[in-house]
């Protein structure tokens, strides 16, 4: 399993692939806005849970499951990040994708992807529920927090 950290070098090295271009790890310290040693320390653990091939000097290369974890993770981004614009979430939008993303299980991913794929079907589904943002709906189910909790 790639930490969050991992997983944003995977993707910068997919992306970086898809426009072929030759992958080396200073290159990629560059695109992910990284230090080298950080990177290459990056690299060093990506190619030993063997998603990339990496060796000193020499461009890496993707492996066949690095590219297919690059692709789940690139969907379960762009997943993510619809359903957030469904539900009308802007504030803190960015942390609140990178939370869902890392803590989400699969199986509540292909519920959410279901229910994404159920309102692209139905948009009159989103309006009625925008429509209902903009009103005072009473109806609760949390409880406030308190304002020193929130974040």
């Amino acid at each position: 399993m790639l930490s969050s950290s991992l997983e944003k070098y995977l993707i910068g090295i997919y992306k970086m692939a898809l426009a072929d271009k030759e992958l080396k790890s200073t290159d990629i310290a560059k695109q992910i806005n990284q230090p080298l040693q950080k990177t290459i320390q990056a690299l060093q653990r990506m190619h030993y849970q063997k998603y990339i091939v990496y060796s000193p000097y020499q461009p890496l290369k993707l492996t066949e499951q690095g590219k297919k974890m690059a692709e789940y993770l690139v969907a379960r981004e762009t997943l993510v990040d619809e359903f957030l614009t469904i539900l009308q979430i802007n504030e803190n939008r960015e942390l609140e994708k990178e939370s869902m993303q890392q803590y989400l299980s699969y199986e509540s991913l292909e519920t959410i992807e279901k229910f994404v794929l159920f309102n692209r079907q139905y948009p009159e589904i989103s309006k009625r529920y925008k429509l209902l943002l903009k009103t005072n709906f009473n109806t609760k189910i949390l409880p406030p927090i308190p304002d020193n909790e929130r974040l």
